[in-house]
């Protein structure tokens, strides 16, 4: 310890000729990190700071002062974190450490961000804080050499773990540069590298580190033969320390490792190195963990793991693997991990995995496997956890998986094209999750699944250990074992009637301990699900059943509609019915059976009907009439047979007393929500159960009094009575509580004959005067349509005004607003701009909307669901038009509504006042269409635009945004266009969407090209998006963008709002999600222009977007020197 403290205080001497003279600004907040470490079994506590350093410029650190404010306790180990983030690329000193002794009860983990510094001065800040880990998560060192026979290098010789991520210089120069000592070896017993500028050199890594144990390489470049593990002896921690359950967790547990808790992982993880099936990769001595990830290769040699011992995790994805051979795992009975996924596997060698005795974790996810071998899993006793998701396996035969063993508790087999649910499953013992969603499964024969299955086998696997063969597997688990079937084809359990008792048996056993999982209202209750409900009945009634399980609560029907949310046990069977192919079906109905009364039922609801059907099919009939447009029941041959009559909503005003003669069978009677005065008499004369008639504007008049009485007298079969009314006294009154001398009829007597003439004919003037003046623009309008005469409301419009109209609606109306508005009217010779056709993508919908406006003679605002529920658009478009309203003409703005809903109490109070002064168009009115063209025509022909000598202006961006956006464009952008996707969308955009765009000359820089091997990938985003005109951001779905995504969207969004042009442009090739949590791309879908490649114009409306190719001399443009620095 003395020499050490020796050395120290000459470092601390050497270390003062490095200040830059510049005090760094700091601040320091503290953070909490669960314990990492035990000591002799005590707790090693944790203690961290976040030293951030707002100085723009190189300077100086007061140690010191950061380590003091630490306040490290002297009597027990402590652990601290000095965690240094600066807001710059910058160089820090470590100076005024004159005063500083070595904590002797302190280990350290030390951390850089964007910081760089000089090695000889940050090297006594290792030895005073005793510094074990050292990590550089990104930095740029503007120059540095080796130092040869460095003086100070006991601090870097304490590191026994480092981490060099997204280093902007050449990686092995940088490690040369920080452990060149004197020709001495390292210590270091960990090494995490990462996005590298440069290739990684094995052999001057071996003889830096001879001691390593973990070698973990991630986006860099190997050069020569990998050859690992280095080291024959294990390495252990120091100090008597030993990895706490924590980080034990963590680093080992995860992986499913099982090594002594102060034992350093012999590892090695290689990923995306460019590495390919003829790459030499040698493995030997005692190795605990293998991975090889986003590499190119094939297949591996059956002998690469010969001479390897130990081994207990293997991980092997996105290899693009299309053969695994026979032998390959053969030996490896300490294998505890074994992870295949995301390859092309389609087939699997048999006993390939036989010799894996000690395996608990497999997963061959994401491959493109069909068939399973038989036996290929049976040997696996200690599986615990088997994912076979997302390949193409078809089924799942006997003697595949390990049905004897104890410990397998889930089996993965989502998304794959199962259609029979594997029986086996049933039959292993420890199994708690069975995953089987998004497949082809359903239990339509129910009854042959359960018939196949071995009641031993299942008895066995759910019987509680310690109990007798015949004594609780009846009982209900209080564990229950899931089967999720969520998004599979399950539409209900189907049993036959004729069921055994096998078969029934087998049912309850499985009810009793299985909880099948299956989405929100997912069955089918028709008819064909009594059987089951039936069963269950039954089971309920013999004490099997309490009603109270999950089933009886959480299975819920979907269809048919009436039964919608309803539970599925608790349907009776007189309520179900069947879908069945009736040739006497009306036309655009539905027709059903209900076999318990042997009656049809026609579902006619929803069809737009104007009279009751001609035909209708034999034998009794319940016909479902709502919402339909029948303003008159008339008599039918089919009448008689009518059970059911349910005829609510529609415009019905007249029943044809012959009509409710011939409804003989006649027991329930729909009739409310119509427009009904009177009903005929003879509606005494059905034996009916069940009348509805309510809302219908009944008469008060001597005609209905016997109404009343009828109504008073079946009191009981008429649904909601109080609410049938009639208006008597100028007020809507229960016709039942009115008194019966209110029901009057007036005869007309001579005074009267002269008296009402006289009045209405005054009445009709004034009303002729009023509607003349009401509908003056429906009259000149008329006038304009047929006589082409327009000798009123004649204006002149401002020069820049060339677009004749600018439509703003939402996306539910873009079908109505191009065909009944945009295409008529361009066939009319009119400048049209709509959002769907003319917004200008990666501008903001306030941008698109000002620049619209300025240049209209007129806007037409369209009112639609969509548009009330996100009023975004429509409150721009109210705020831009508001100078031309009140300055120039105040029906600037139109206004029509396409949805049923109340529009006005939906609007804010401005709006409303304006739509209540100026008649909003009904897009249901004959004239719409020339309303709109008669206001169009209101400018004289000095007027710029289409209507001038019948003048077509073509829309582009140039018109839309008329100043010169090459402006704000710098002369030396390399490339116009850079591509920024995921793997998802590669397919797209490199076989379709960038080879078009190529042909039309457009520069395309895009990762897969463009960017440096070697080099940091941030570094690599954003050096692209500075030297591209747009950034061109295609995207299946917003919510799982990866951090690489969202920091090339940011830095794009970025250069968008300083730019101000449409940088960035952003397609999807699918509808947008809704559950987005980051604030940019929320604020970014709810405020700009973006893209849908299923839009028909998508290809029109991206060159429109984008900036006309730029001729730019090769001297005028940004040189990416190969370090990746511009």
């Amino acid at each position: 310890m003395g020499n050490i403290v020796r050395n120290a205080t000459f470092l601390l001497a050497l270390s003062v000729a490095a200040s830059s003279g510049f005090r760094c600004q700091i601040e320091l907040k503290p953070f909490i990190y669960p314990s990492l470490y035990n000591q002799d079994s005590k707790t090693v506590y944790t203690v961290g700071r976040l030293i951030k350093i707002h100085s723009a410029d190189n300077c100086d650190l007061n140690t010191t002062d950061i380590i003091n404010d630490y306040n490290f306790p002297n009597e027990s180990m402590t652990v601290g974190f000095f965690v240094f983030i600066c807001d710059e690329y910058i160089t820090i000193s470590f100076s005024q450490l004159e005063n500083a002794t070595i904590i002797s009860n302190l280990i350290s983990y030390v951390q850089l961000d964007k910081c760089s510094f000089d090695i000889e001065g940050i090297d006594p800040f290792f030895v005073i804080t005793n510094t074990r880990v050292f990590t550089i998560l990104t930095a740029n060192f503007t120059s540095f050499q080796a130092i040869d026979n460095r003086s100070s290098c006991h601090g870097s010789k304490n590191i026994q773990a480092l981490g060099l991520n997204c280093i902007h210089n050449d990686i092995m120069s940088f490690i040369q540069y920080m452990f060149n000592c004197n020709n001495e070896t390292s210590n270091v017993k960990e090494i995490l590298v990462s996005q590298c500028i440069g290739a990684i050199n094995q052999q001057m890594l071996r003889k830096i580190f001879p001691d390593l144990q973990t070698l973990e390489v991630d986006n860099c470049d190997l050069k020569g033969k990998v050859e690992f593990p280095w080291s024959i002896n294990d390495a252990f921690l120091t100090d008597n320390l030993s990895r706490s359950e924590y980080l034990q967790n963590h680093l080992i547990k995860s992986f499913h490792l099982n090594i002594p808790y102060n034992m350093f992982r012999r590892q090695i993880s290689l990923i995306n190195n460019g590495l390919t099936t003829r790459s030499s990769i040698q493995l030997s001595r005692r190795l605990h963990f293998f991975r090889i990830s986003k590499n190119n290769i094939s297949f591996f040699d059956e002998d690469i793991f010969k001479n390897v011992e130990g081994l207990q995790v293997v991980i092997l994805t996105e290899l693009g693997l299309r053969e695994i051979r026979g032998l390959t795992f053969s030996g490896l009975t300490e294998l505890l991990h074994l992870d295949l996924s995301k390859n092309e596997l389609g087939d699997l060698p048999s006993g390939v995995f036989d010799q894996l005795s000690s395996l608990t974790f497999l997963s061959l996810a994401n491959n493109s496997l069909t068939v399973l071998p038989k036996q290929v899993f049976f040997h696996l006793n200690k599986l615990i956890s088997l994912d076979l998701g997302y390949n193409k396996i078809l089924t799942v035969g006997q003697e595949i998986l390990p049905v004897n063993s104890v410990a397998l508790n889930s089996v993965i087999l989502k998304n794959n094209p199962l259609r029979d649910f594997p029986v086996t499953l049933l039959y292993i013992r420890g199994l708690k999750t069975i995953d089987v969603r998004f497949t082809n499964i359903n239990f339509q024969n129910m009854t042959a699944l359960l018939e196949q299955v071995d009641p031993t086998s299942l008895i066995r696997s759910v019987e509680s250990s310690s109990s007798s063969i015949d004594s609780d597997y009846l009982q209900t688990t209080t564990t229950w074992r899931k089967i999720d079937l969520s998004h599979s084809n399950v539409t209900g359990f189907f049993i036959k009637t004729n069921a055994n008792a096998h078969a029934k048996r087998m049912l309850l056993i499985i009810l009793k301990h299985f909880k099948f999982v299956f989405l929100a209202q997912s069955f089918k209750c028709y008819s064909d699900i009594l059987p089951f409900n039936k069963l269950m009945l039954n089971l309920t009634e013999s004490g099997y059943w309490t009603g109270e399980e999950y089933f009886y609560t959480e299975w819920t029907c979907k269809l048919p509609f009436e039964f919608k949310g309803r539970a599925v046990l608790r349907l009776k069977a007189e309520e179900t019915y069947s879908v069945v192919n009736i040739t006497d079906c009306p036309p655009l109905c539905e027709c059903y059976i209900r076999e318990m009364f042997n009656v049809t039922i026609v579902n006619c609801r929803d069809k737009e009907l104007n009279t009751l059907p001609e035909n209708m099919p034999s034998g009794m009939l319940d016909i479902w009439l709502e919402n339909n447009n029948i303003s008159k029941l008339t008599v039918r041959k089919y009448l008689g047979n009518i059970r059911q009559l349910l005829i609510s909503n529609n415009n019905l005003g007249e029943i044809e007393p012959d009509a409710l003669k011939k409804m003989i069978n006649i027991k329930r009677l729909t009739l409310d929500n119509n427009l009904l005065m009177h009903i005929p008499e003879n509606i005494k004369d059905l034996d009916i159960d069940a009348i509805s008639l309510q809302n219908n504007p009944f008469a008060c008049d001597c005609n209905s009094l016997w109404f009343k009485k009828w109504l008073t007298v079946n009191i009981d079969l008429i649904e909601n009575i109080h609410d049938i009314t009639c208006h008597s006294e100028n007020k809507a009154q229960p016709i039942v509580l009115l008194q019966d001398n209110k029901f009057l009829c007036h005869d007309r007597n001579l005074h009267q004959s002269y008296v009402i003439p006289v009045v209405v004919g005054i009445l009709l003037t004034f009303i002729a005067l009023f509607l003349g003046f009401y509908f003056r623009v429906e009259i000149k309008v008329l006038i304009y349509v047929t006589f082409e005469l327009h000798p009123f409301d004649l204006r002149k419009c401002d020069k820049r005004e060339i677009i004749d109209l600018t439509i703003i609606h939402a996306k539910d109306s873009s079908e109505f607003v191009e065909e009944k508005l945009v295409f008529p009217l361009k066939q009319m010779q009119f400048v049209v701009f709509s959002v769907a056709n003319d917004f200008v993508a990666g501008y903001s919908l306030q941008e698109n909307v000002s620049s619209a406006v300025l240049q209209s003679k007129h806007v037409l605002l369209i009112l639609s669901d969509d548009m009330l529920a996100n009023t975004i658009l429509m409150d721009y478009t109210w705020a831009e038009c508001q100078n031309k309203i009140k300055v120039s003409r105040a029906n600037f703005l139109l206004v029509t509504s396409v949805t049923e809903n109340n529009v006005v109490t939906a609007l804010n109070k401005d709006v409303q006042k304006y739509i209540k002064l100026h008649k909003h168009l009904k897009y249901s009115d004959a004239l719409f269409l020339s309303k709109i063209k008669y206001t169009l025509r209101s400018y004289s022909k000095n007027n710029l635009g289409a209507s001038q000598d019948n003048l077509v202006v073509k829309m582009n961006t140039s018109i839309v945004f008329p100043f010169e956006r090459e402006l704000k464009i710098k002369k030396g952008h390399e490339y116009d266009l850079f591509f920024c996707y995921s793997c998802d969308e590669r397919d797209y955009c490199q076989n379709n969407l960038i080879p078009r765009l190529e042909r039309e000359s457009y520069r395309i820089c895009t990762p897969d090209s463009h960017f440096h091997p070697g080099a940091c990938i941030l570094t690599n985003i954003g050096l692209a998006v500075e030297s591209s005109s747009h950034t061109i951001f295609v995207t299946s779905s917003m919510e799982t963008l990866d951090d690489l995504q969202l920091f090339a969207f940011q830095r794009a969004i970025e250069k968008t709002r300083l730019s101000k042009y449409n940088h960035l442009i952003v397609i999807f090739l699918q509808d947008k999600t809704s559950k987005i949590d980051d604030r940019d791309i929320k604020d970014y879908l709810n405020s700009y222009v973006y893209l849908d490649v299923t839009d028909r114009n998508f290809m029109a409306k991206l060159k429109s977007a984008l900036m006309p190719q730029i001729k730019v001399k090769l001297s005028d443009t940004y040189i990416i020197i190969r370090n990746g620095v511009t």
